[in-house]
């Protein structure tokens, strides 16, 4: 874990270096992230003057889990989405040689070998919109104060679920390149279905609902962490989201794993 905590370091440094010549990048993604998030603010705003909640979400809630959606895409985009969207044309076209002639899991190398630095202005916003909401929840405080407490543990582990589940999900459309080809086309419908889980999964029909937290779990990325924010989550299902998480990494791994196995190399 040290010595992959070290090569992520590295990959930001490097990417860092490449990427801080176009620093104009940088403000106009800013101005863009904050026009984006304050449009969709003014849209809830309009709707919050003919109700007082949206599918059972006040406008404090649904504000925050903007944030939240925010804070998730932001890390995913920094990270690992620009390397992740790249694999389909690199396993085609045979280019993973270097990869997997690394001392490492070439997973791993494949995941995080550059940075999206410019993302940074996605995860400042949506942390400050997070500090925000658990300060103002202090202040309002009626319970127990432990038993908040116990509900912002829920909440930061629940929001590492939700990173391994964007992620797993992200890399099935890539690791399913090596049986069907350029799979670069998944990306485009399942970002389409991921930007549906930035509202209250319980706004949507049944049907819609229940894919959105079964087959294209979107649901679990922001909406579930918010809501165990407010309202904790008794022991049962919060475990069994962790055992879902658990098995869905486990299976890309090993999908990541036998997909190797068919890979063939430009030069062979």
């Amino acid at each position: 874990m040290k010595k992959k905590a070290a090569l992520i370091s590295l990959f930001f440094k490097t990417s860092l270096m490449t990427q801080l010549p176009y620093r104009v990048n940088f403000v106009t993604q800013a101005i863009s992230t904050l026009f984006y998030f304050a449009s969709g603010i003014f849209g809830l705003s309009i709707v919050f003057n003919y109700t007082d909640s949206l599918a059972g979400w006040s406008f404090f809630e649904i504000v925050t889990l903007l944030g939240v959606y925010q804070f998730v895409a932001g890390v995913l985009a920094f990270f690992v989405m620009g390397n992740v969207e790249r694999l389909p044309d690199k396993i085609v076209d045979g280019h993973l040689d270097e990869t997997i002639l690394m001392p490492e899991n070439s997973q791993f190398l494949s995941s995080f070998g550059s940075c999206n630095v410019w993302a940074i202005n996605d995860i400042l916003l949506g942390l400050f919109i997070i500090i925000g909401a658990v300060s103002l929840k202090i202040t309002q405080l009626t319970e127990v104060p432990g038993q908040f407490s116990l509900q912002f543990v829920q909440f930061i582990i629940l929001m590492a679920c939700s990173l391994l589940i964007s992620y797993s999900f992200r890399m099935w459309i890539a690791t399913l390149a090596f049986w069907l080809g350029r799979t670069g086309g998944g990306f485009v419908l399942f970002s389409s279905i991921w930007t549906m889980g930035k509202y209250p999964v319980d706004m949507y029909p049944p049907f819609i609902k229940w894919l959105l937290y079964t087959l294209v779990p979107v649901g679990i990325v922001a909406a579930i962490p918010t809501y165990v924010l407010f309202n904790g989550l008794s022991a049962l299902p919060f475990l069994g989201l962790i055992g879902i998480t658990l098995l869905i990494y486990l299976f890309t791994n090993y999908l990541w794993k036998r997909g190797m196995r068919r890979y063939s190399s430009a030069t062979s």
